[in-house]
């Protein structure tokens, strides 16, 4: 436990992103019996995922619904003003939510555990589920300014809390998983220089062939020579709507024959300054269905690609698709839709 001086809360919990921050009517009553001997304590920390107005922050009991508890981590003193850290992960969460409120609660010692203070955003933080987006987490500072009167206590659970060894090693798993994504995705590029150069081949030799045989007992061999490593490509510009991630905003589109296929579909989404999920999706527009499809989560200019190995038994449309969580229309986001024939 940390024995600090005593929390005005006049002057707000101090947060960049954060519109409103109140002392709410129990915190009030509260900080009268501080004033009078009583020792603070926080118990902990709870997220809300709806926001309400802003005057009715002060009578709030608690966090509005679809929260969860998050990590409040050991308190520090700057002077007259008390840093509370805390710590948000999503390593359990199963489903995603809009962050916009975090509430600070406290034991009173007359009441029990009540809301003692309240912050709201002014925006929407989208927090992904462990699915969508592993290995996300967000620090803050929440600073609180003190006085000389009362003394103030955060009990902590250490059980809880996550050393800076732990979450060093933690982000060190992401970057690694990230560079593996990275030599992948070159390994892929490879593969299709490889693919193009062994097309390139084959239409040599198969023009060496007619020169030396007759050619009526080549015909069979010249078809199938002739549309291995046929490449099919297109790009289109597009702007991917705002309906959210499971709806998509189609772009670029091939139509190919019958054969097996390396399709690649790629996205270059433009900057926007919300994090968010954006995917890339290779799509059928013949069968009405979704081939196969990438996502990566974060924020500014993204470009990454979906690959996959496709076997059509007749002709079909191809395209590649975008979405994004980010809530609002992006405008100026490149599609590719490419495709080489191996069978």
């Amino acid at each position: 436990m940390a024995s600090v001086k005593q929390p005005f809360i006049s002057g707000g919990i101090i947060m960049n992103i954060w519109e409103n921050a109140v002392l709410t009517d129990k915190g009030t009553a509260l900080q009268a019996k501080l004033i009078q001997g009583q020792t603070l304590k926080i118990s902990r920390v709870t997220t809300g995922s709806k926001k309400v107005p802003i005057v009715d922050l002060r009578q709030q009991t608690d966090v509005t619904e679809g929260g969860y508890d998050i990590t409040l981590q050991p308190s520090r003193t700057e002077g007259e003003k008390t840093i509370l850290p805390v710590l948000l992960e999503n390593t359990s969460l199963k489903e995603s939510y809009d962050l916009w409120q975090v509430g600070f609660f406290a034991e009173d010692p007359e009441e029990g555990e009540i809301l003692y203070c309240l912050a709201q955003a002014s925006e929407a933080k989208h927090i992904p589920s462990a699915t969508e987006g592993p290995g996300f987490s967000i620090t803050w500072d929440f600073v609180i300014k003190t006085s000389n009167t009362t003394p103030f206590e955060v009990d902590l659970d250490s059980v809880g809390l996550v050393s800076i060894e732990q979450y060093q090693v933690h982000t060190g798993e992401i970057h690694s998983l990230k560079n593996s994504i990275v030599n992948l995705d070159r390994k892929f590029e490879d593969l299709n220089s490889a693919l193009s150069k062994t097309a390139e081949d084959l239409k040599q030799a198969n023009t060496r062939l007619n020169n030396k045989a007759d050619q009526s007992s080549l015909n069979s061999t010249n078809t199938k020579l002739n549309v291995i490593g046929t490449v099919y490509r297109n790009l289109k510009e597009i702007t991917v709507g705002s309906g959210g991630v499971d709806s998509y905003s189609g772009g670029a589109s091939i139509a190919i024959p019958a054969g097996t296929y390396i399709v690649t579909a790629k996205g270059n989404f433009t900057s926007n300054a919300s994090e968010s999920t954006r995917r890339v999706q290779v799509y059928n527009n013949t069968k009405n269905a979704s081939i196969s499809t990438s996502s990566c989560y974060g924020k500014g200019y993204l470009s990454f690609k979906e690959v996959c190995i496709l076997a059509l038994t007749e002709q079909n449309i191809l395209s590649c698709r975008l979405s994004t969580g980010i809530g609002a229309n992006l405008a100026g986001c490149g599609t590719e839709i490419a495709a080489i024939r191996i069978k």
